[in-house]
């Protein structure tokens, strides 16, 4: 599915460092791939996160609190991560809709 964008955004971002690599459709995602993305991994990390912590809930011996902790800690960077992603893109959303032409 192709993002809806306001006339003269382009419908995709450059990566952090791709200044670096060759240039092309390797170098650029969009915004909504790179949302999934992020959005993927933080329900991915709260999935690891809920399963340590059953699995320590449950006696299970290969799991120690430390290992839930830092489950849960990952997920909440992942989260932390996609929120700050999608309000900087809103952030500069609106500063463009505000811009005089």
């Amino acid at each position: 599915m192709t993002p809806i964008l306001p006339i003269g955004l382009p419908a995709t971002i450059e990566r952090p460092g791709a200044a670096t690599r060759a240039s092309g459709p390797d170098a650029t995602t969009s915004f909504a791939s790179t949302l999934a993305e992020a959005v993927d991994q933080a329900r991915d990390g709260e999935r690891a996160a809920s399963d340590a912590a059953a699995r320590f809930a449950a006696a299970d011996p290969t799991v120690g609190i430390h290992e839930v902790v830092i489950a849960a800690e990952k997920a909440n960077v992942s989260l932390r991560y996609a929120t700050t992603l999608k309000n900087k893109m809103l952030d500069a959303y609106r500063e463009l809709m505000n811009t005089q032409v």
